[in-house]
């Protein structure tokens, strides 16, 4: 079983600097035990992937601490192994740009080329996570890079790898620069153990997820495992649940909160504090 790490004391020795684990909680944990004991649907058919595409943009897009708009100007769903392939397919069929500061996976694959605001490259699609890992938040910029992306002929894709995760996030996806968009709910549901989420296309091409799910090749037990979270837990649980912590361990050791229920930023650098939240949810439990 996946269990986050619980710090032994309230200590900001338990900060996360290098990699910032994402929160999970104590019946989080009870429904992996769960799963992992067979309590759960076992409709194995085709139909849990049509369930699956329904319920979970349902649940994404009925955030009540988020305004999502414009996926509806999108004429494909997929399913995906989270965002971590919706990224990969990318890299598998072109050369692709992100921009500093963005998710690290970019510079330890080694493939695609680190740009900046203003200076992206015409026509080479960027990749760019919708909230940015490094602030917790949408970028500052976001406007003028889907503006310059315009002008410039540049696919945008975005990844909400975090958008599960966040709060007050108001983001329009129906933006003419925006080509695709994939949405994990690994942050916002403990589901980094079972990797799944959705990818929406503005224009239907093949390539690697579209063959997988026209030809239901997809593994039906991570996308079973996701309805089962998706019917018992609510949209933004995380935040619903322990926000009060996330707020109170951010004022008790001076952090600036982020839309992120586990990234704070300390010298205006991120540090997680998942560990700190479970501190305290462990001792009012």
């Amino acid at each position: 079983m996946n269990k986050n790490k619980v710090a032994p004391s309230y200590d900001d020795a338990y900060f996360e600097v290098e990699r910032p684990s994402p929160l999970s909680d104590t019946r989080i944990e009870q429904f992996q035990l769960d799963v992992l004991n067979g309590n759960l649907d076992k409709d194995i058919t085709n139909a849990v992937y049509d369930n699956f595409k329904i319920e979970a943009e349902r649940w994404i897009m009925s955030s009540p601490f988020n305004t999502l708009t414009g996926l509806d100007t999108f004429s494909r769903k997929d399913i995906i192994i989270g965002c971590t392939q919706f990224i990969d397919n990318m890299y598998m069929q072109q050369a692709v740009q992100y921009l500093t500061g963005d998710y690290r996976y970019h510079s330890r694959l080694g493939l695609g080329t680190a740009s900046e605001v203003g200076k992206l490259r015409a026509g080479v699609p960027l990749v760019i996570a919708m909230p940015f890992p490094s602030i917790g938040a949408p970028h500052p910029q976001m406007k003028e890079i889907l503006d310059e992306c315009l002008e410039k002929s540049v696919p945008v894709h975005i990844d909400g790898a975090w958008i599960t995760c966040c709060r007050d996030v108001e983001f329009d996806f129906s933006h003419p620069a925006i080509k695709s968009v994939g949405i994990s709910l690994s942050k916002g549901l403990g589901l980094g153990w079972n990797r799944v989420g959705l990818r929406w296309t503005r224009e239907t091409q093949t390539d690697a997820i579209t063959i997988m799910n026209d030809f239901n090749m997809n593994l039906r037990a991570p996308v079973m495992i996701a309805l089962h979270f998706i019917r018992n837990f609510v949209p933004d649980y995380l935040w619903t649940t322990h926000g009060e912590r996330y707020y109170k361990v951010c004022k008790d050791f001076n952090l600036i909160p982020t839309k992120s229920i586990y990234l704070a930023l300390k010298d205006n650098h991120p540090v997680g504090v998942s560990p700190l939240i479970r501190y305290l949810e462990n001792a009012f439990l």
